[in-house]
């Protein structure tokens, strides 16, 4: 139940209002299929949304973020009404555990959320309430979504060769926060609520505790980390948007197909590429000695003669001989190393140097010397197990599917919205 934990784990450190919940629980924010969402969970869940995503608190602020958490509001009580009407049950049990694991990640002792939460002024039921909605979503999710989806090994098979394929492209590691937009005519006010959320971020919002708390995207549940994903297979939106994207800078809004998006850059990098530094290369040596003080001409006679021994010399066995030839001591053996333990001049010249071929001259402190490769070994290119591929689909096509069942249930939804 990681995205549960995420979702939840914020609770702990919001600071409840003081105002008293029977002045306001009468007063009714929105009905949901005859459901009352009052006014109060309404105030109270702004208070600890603002809070624990680290936004600064304003009257422009609460305006604004109101339609997105009056959603979310909406949505808990969809997805405890969909639960109940396919005999799924949140069991006490269920409760406990979720809030045991809630003590465990934050470090409390066993058997004192209840305390803690009176310290903090949190109403108990509050925070239930929202766990019962999420244990609830994710029972079925699990009982009437993920049965259905099915991985292939062929499908499986493809994933891994488009992987393949891409070797040496760029790749993104990207993170999101999407508003969805039910209506085209609310889009206007959609995206004002975003370039206000982008302002929180670059004035220190933290982006995953923003993304837990709005985003509306299955990745909310990981603060909207999408992962590595490479160019090759981003939406033609994101891959106009992306090569734009400044790194661990939120950027945005974007208009994209599921609605309005904040994105932010975490890094980049070639994909599923072997870092060179990470090789290891066994190399050999001729060195073509100069006297203490060599002259200009000096260097330039043992540049000429290693240039030429350089160009006439295929593998190590080779270098030997032709090393004879020229009546210079070696080839010398000098070891094992990684790429990126070398020298920077020396670096560059066996980097990408193929095994068996010798390097360009190199000025050194012993004089001019030849470098080859002997043998090289690449680092691992991080292409992903069969499993894990089929994990990764099966869990994608589950969000997916997931994602259209809330669709459905808004749609079905009489909600009739009060504020």
């Amino acid at each position: 139940m990681r995205y549960l934990i995420g979702l939840i784990a914020a609770v702990l450190i919001a600071a409840a209002t003081g105002a008293a919940r029977a002045q306001q629980v009468e007063r009714i924010a929105a009905i949901v299929n005859d459901e009352v969402v009052s006014l109060y969970d309404l105030q109270a869940r702004l208070h600890m949304v603002t809070v624990s995503a680290g936004l600064q608190p304003s009257p422009e602020l609460t305006q604004r973020l109101t339609p997105q958490v009056l959603r979310g509001l909406i949505d808990e009580r969809l997805r405890l009404q969909e639960a109940k009407r396919r005999s799924i049950a949140v069991t006490q049990r269920d409760i406990n555990s979720a809030i045991g694991t809630l003590e465990r990640q934050n470090r409390l002792q066993p058997g004192t959320f209840d305390d803690f939460l009176a310290r903090q002024g949190i109403p108990k039921d509050t925070v239930v309430e929202q766990i019962r909605a999420e244990i609830a979503w994710y029972k079925l999710v699990n009982q009437r979504v993920a049965p259905r989806i099915t991985v292939g090994p062929d499908e499986v098979q493809e994933a891994l060769n488009r992987m393949k394929a891409q070797q040496g492209q760029t790749e993104y590691h990207l993170a999101e926060i999407v508003l969805n937009v039910d209506k085209p005519e609310s889009e206007p006010e959609v995206r004002r609520t975003a370039q206000r959320l982008v302002e929180q971020l670059r004035g220190g919002a933290q982006f995953p505790a923003v993304a837990r708390q709005f985003s509306q995207s299955p990745s909310a549940s990981v603060g909207g980390d999408l992962g590595w994903i490479p160019e090759a297979a981003l939406s033609d939106e994101l891959r106009r948007v992306a090569p734009t994207l400044k790194e661990r800078e939120a950027t945005g809004p974007f208009t994209m197909l599921n609605g309005v998006d904040i994105l932010m850059l975490v890094e980049k990098r070639r994909v599923l590429g072997s870092d060179a530094d990470q090789a290891t290369v066994r190399l050999d040596r001729v060195v073509l000695p100069l006297p203490a003080n060599p002259s200009p001409a000096d260097v330039q006679t043992q540049t000429d003669l290693a240039s030429a021994l350089a160009e006439s010399v295929d593998g190590c066995e080779d270098l030997g001989r032709a090393a004879k030839e020229v009546g210079v001591s070696g080839p010398l053996a000098i070891g094992q190393f990684k790429v990126g333990q070398l020298s920077t001049a020396l670096r560059a010249a066996v980097k990408d140097l193929p095994v068996g071929k010798a390097s360009a001259p190199q000025r050194d402190k012993q004089g001019v010397s030849v470098f080859m490769v002997c043998e090289r070994k690449d680092a691992p290119s991080g292409l992903p197990t069969a499993a894990e591929v089929e994990r990764r689909l099966r869990a994608e096509r589950i969000d997916n599917a997931a994602r259209r069942y809330m669709r459905d249930l808004r749609f079905a939804a009489v909600v009739d919205v009060r504020v």
